[in-house]
């Protein structure tokens, strides 16, 4: 499958965001992001240029590491179902780490939830911490991290 990745307004995958990650929530609600102006929207698109894919960058401190600086969290991660393990978030996670190594991050962070442990593993994250209950949504997560590859400026 052939995916193009895109910086994008967080308009634009909100709706796949909400669907995947937040399906409780009504339609057009806004998604953790979309009103920050930092926040960095990447969209995995088709062929047809259809949203399939999504995350969110955000320069933000790493709690399980408050001293390192350059730190950004990706979050919002979602992919339309039927269309999961064919390449479509490691595409957005390889273009998400290329945009942070652009804007001068040095880390990568995110809360997993237990179920995507694995697929961030074989994109280089480590597990920084403990199994934790997500205070806004009540899914076991993982701290997890990773370097940030051929950062500018290095």
């Amino acid at each position: 499958m052939t995916v193009a990745v895109r910086v994008v307004d967080g308009a634009a995958t909100r709706e796949l965001r909400r669907a995947v990650l937040r399906p409780t929530w009504p339609v057009g609600s806004l998604m953790h992001g979309d009103d920050n102006p930092q926040a960095v929207h990447l969209a995995g698109v088709d062929e047809d240029d259809r949203v399939i894919g999504s995350c969110v960058l955000l320069p933000r401190p790493y709690p399980a590491r408050p001293e390192q600086d350059a730190t950004w969290q990706l979050r919002g991660m979602a992919t339309v179902a039927d269309l999961r393990g064919q390449g479509v978030g490691a595409s957005v996670v390889a273009r998400g780490l290329a945009e942070i190594a652009h804007r001068g991050g040095r880390l990568v962070w995110c809360e997993a939830r237990v179920g995507a442990v694995a697929f961030y593993r074989r994109h280089g994250f480590v597990v920084d911490g403990p199994e934790f209950e997500h205070a806004e949504t009540g899914i076991p997560h993982f701290p997890m991290s990773r370097a940030v590859p051929g950062r500018v400026g290095t």
